[in-house]
């Protein structure tokens, strides 16, 4: 984990696949753990995150503070129960192949468990997006290949929250 110190004088932790690491004053802070993780791993990420740096920032009394938007884990929609990745010698052709629709998010839920807006992030960015398994461009999941999809879906709603 790399820290930067925001402008309140905080340590926030960035992951070795944080896109880009802030310069200057920050007015937001936009996390997500990922997809790439196990419910566990996404457990102990979530709470680390809620106690290491949002809960700190939620407390501040400062006008500087940041906003803190925590965008939703999107659906899979792999052919599987919940439509979440198995491990990949498990993954088989029917298996890798992306569904129409699943019943549920399980990392979705694990997240609205932990956060909570107005409580320990100011925005939790949701979106609906069970019924999107069918607009992906080619052979792939939805996290990489929907369009427009989950990754539309994000911007568009990001912009909004600011």
């Amino acid at each position: 984990m790399k820290w930067q110190i925001d402008n309140l004088g905080n340590k926030i932790g960035f992951g070795t696949k944080t896109a880009l690491r802030p310069s200057g004053p920050m007015t937001h802070l936009v996390y997500n753990v990922g997809a790439h993780f196990t419910s566990m791993e996404s457990r102990n990420m979530l709470n680390s995150f809620v106690s290491n740096i949002a809960m700190p920032l939620m407390r501040s009394k400062s006008e500087h503070r940041p906003k803190i938007v925590y965008v939703i884990t999107p659906t899979a929609h792999f052919n599987t129960p919940d439509g979440q990745y198995i491990r990949k010698d498990r993954m088989d052709d029917e298996r890798s192949k992306c569904v129409e629709r699943v019943s549920y998010n399980p990392r979705a839920e694990l997240e609205k468990r932990i956060l909570k807006a107005g409580v320990n992030v100011d925005v939790l960015l949701d979106y609906d997006d069970l019924e999107l398994g069918a607009l992906h461009v080619q052979r792939g999941d939805c996290l990489h290949y929907c369009m427009p999809g989950a990754a539309d879906l994000v911007a568009a709603r990001l912009l909004d929250s600011f």
